[in-house]
């Protein structure tokens, strides 16, 4: 089995709490991977969004009027 470079530590230990309770590695890793797809897809929204690019523009507009 080949190592995933995204999974650490708390991931491991999470996944090892998972099994101990639902008894099968491939679900604990599913729902391990479902929690990351969706964090990744409320990080997206997040960076997508208007909100986003308002603060961004606020942020450099402050430190070029330093």
């Amino acid at each position: 089995m080949t190592s995933d470079p995204i999974r650490n530590q708390v991931d491991e230990e999470f996944i090892c709490q998972l099994d101990k309770h639902i008894s099968n590695e491939p679900v604990s890793s599913l729902i391990q991977d479902y929690i990351k797809k969706l964090v990744i897809h409320e990080v997206d929204v997040i960076t997508d969004s208007d909100w986003f690019d308002q603060k961004v523009n606020d942020a450099l507009e402050d430190s070029t009027n330093d």
